[in-house]
C-alpha cells in the first residue's frame, strides 16, 4: 500500500474510534441514574476559561450535622453514597467498595471525598468536598456567563449540576440547571 492510502486508512480508523466513543458515552449518559447536586461558587478568577464554566459539587453541612459515614478530613478515593432529596441529592456516606456504599444510599458513584468541620466549634459549619471527575461545563458564551453569574451570586439552588451515574459507577455530566432553566449537553 502506498503512503496516501495508509494515511487515509488510519484517518478513517481514528474517525470511527472517535464516533464510537461519542456514541458509547452518549448511551451511558442516557441510561444512567440522574443525580442532581448543588454547585458551589469558586474563585471568580477561575470561573470561566474560554467557554468552560468550572464546576464544584462540594456541599455545606447543616449546622451541627456530623460528617457522613466514612468521611474524614483526608481526601480518599472510593464510592460515594447519595440520597436524592426534593431538589438535590445529599452525600450520605462513603466506602472503599461499592457494596458497602450501596448500604449507605441508593445512588453510588466513584470519586474522591473528604469532610471537615470548623475545629473551634464542632457544631459550627462544615463541608463535604467532592471530586467526581466532572470539572467543567462547555457552553456557548451566553450560557457560560449565566453559569458564572449564578455561581457568583450564590443564590441558594441557583446552580445545580445534573449528572448521570452509569452502571460502571462513573458520573457523567448531563447538564446544569441555572435559576430553574435546564441546559443539557448536546453535540450541536
Amino acid at each position: 500500500m502506498s503512503y496516501p492510502i495508509r494515511i487515509g486508512a488510519v484517518a478513517l480508523l481514528l474517525v470511527a474510534l472517535l464516533v464510537g466513543l461519542v456514541v458509547r458515552e452518549t448511551a451511558a449518559r442516557a441510561q444512567g441514574t440522574e443525580l442532581r447536586l448543588t454547585m458551589q461558587a469558586l474563585d471568580p478568577r477561575d470561573l470561566l476559561t474560554g467557554h468552560y464554566a468550572a464546576l464544584d459539587f462540594g456541599q455545606a453541612l447543616p449546622l451541627g450535622a456530623a460528617c457522613p459515614t466514612g468521611l474524614g478530613p483526608e481526601d480518599k478515593p472510593g464510592w460515594i453514597a447519595f440520597t436524592p432529596g426534593p431538589v438535590t441529592a445529599r452525600v450520605t456516606g462513603f466506602a472503599a467498595d461499592r457494596a458497602s456504599a450501596a448500604r449507605l444510599g441508593p445512588i453510588v458513584a466513584k470519586g474522591k471525598a473528604s469532610c471537615w468541620r470548623d475545629t473551634s466549634d464542632l457544631k459550627g459549619p462544615g463541608r463535604v468536598a467532592l471530586d467526581l471527575g466532572v470539572r467543567r461545563f462547555h457552553a456557548d458564551q451566553k450560557r457560560a456567563e449565566a453559569v458564572e453569574a449564578a455561581l457568583r451570586d450564590r443564590e441558594p439552588g441557583a446552580a445545580i449540576g445534573v449528572l448521570s451515574v452509569g452502571k460502571d459507577g462513573k458520573p457523567r455530566l448531563k447538564g446544569v440547571i441555572i435559576a430553574g432553566q435546564r441546559m443539557d449537553l448536546d453535540w450541536k
